[in-house]
């Protein structure tokens, strides 16, 4: 074996040069190759990673945009109704001015219905913080509807007895009619014990003027009995003004106006 050996020792060390230089290099491949496995895995991970951490920011952007986009509809939306509500609740009391001066005013229906379906929008959208305030600006429009329902007529007989008075100066029978309505007016003011009789005078007064109608003598004389009509109306409008001031102002607050 030590002969073998001694002969074949070049060729044998050679041979294991070779293998020596082999196994290296395998060796070295597998080291590197290990290496570049981890590194791969390394590289997925972060991507998977980054991927994820992209894929959360995307979905946060999105949501802070509907989020936003959310908002600003319901902002559009409850501006829309309050300003509608004031546009209606405007036209409304307008159309119950017109009925104490018009005897052809057009009839406030149809502006009772604007102004009671914005009432329902503002209901529906508004915060509720802002609904105490747009209940005193319906109530306050509402006692304004009842007073003109109660007093308009009256008033409108009033006009056209001053206009019958201020056009016919000479006719015997207006200012007579005049000052016994003023008489029964202040009797019933004053509960004086001669209100029946001056009721009586007044009545057969404005009957003998004839360019009113039994409808308007009706409605002057009811009047009477009551308060005055100017103190009340322009109390009731005085406080429908500050209901509409503190309704505008409320709202301002909400939808985050600026001066």
């Amino acid at each position: 074996m030590v002969d073998f050996l001694q002969e074949h020792s070049t060729t044998l060390l050679a041979l294991l040069t070779v293998v020596a230089a082999f196994a290296g290099t395998w060796l070295g491949s597998h080291i590197q190759a290990k290496g570049g496995l981890a590194q791969a895995k390394a590289a997925k991970e972060a991507a998977e990673t980054a991927a994820a951490a992209t894929l959360q920011a995307v979905r946060e952007q999105t949501d802070r945009a509907a989020a936003a986009a959310h908002a600003a509809a319901v902002r559009d939306r409850r501006t829309a109704a309050i300003a509608d509500l004031l546009r209606t609740t405007r036209e409304f009391t307008r159309a119950l001015d017109r009925l104490y001066t018009d005897p052809n005013a057009d009839p406030v229906d149809p502006f009772y219905n604007d102004f009671f379906h914005a009432r329902g929008a503002v209901e529906l959208c508004a915060p509720t913080a802002l609904l105490p305030a747009m209940k005193q600006v319906v109530e306050s429009a509402q006692h304004l509807a009842n007073l003109a329902r109660a007093r308009a007529e009256a008033e409108l007989a009033r006009n056209h007895l001053s206009y019958l008075e201020s056009t016919m100066p000479g006719y015997m029978g207006i200012r007579p009619a005049v000052e016994a309505l003023a008489a029964f007016r202040e009797a019933c003011r004053a509960g004086a014990d001669d209100t029946a009789e001056r009721y009586t005078e007044a009545s057969r007064a404005l009957f003998q003027v004839s360019g009113l109608t039994l409808d308007e003598q009706g409605a002057l004389m009811h009047d009477c009995v009551r308060e005055e009509l100017g103190p009340v109306l322009e109390r009731r409008k005085q406080a429908h003004s500050e209901a509409m001031d503190a309704f505008i102002d409320q709202s301002r607050a909400i939808l985050g106006v600026n001066d």
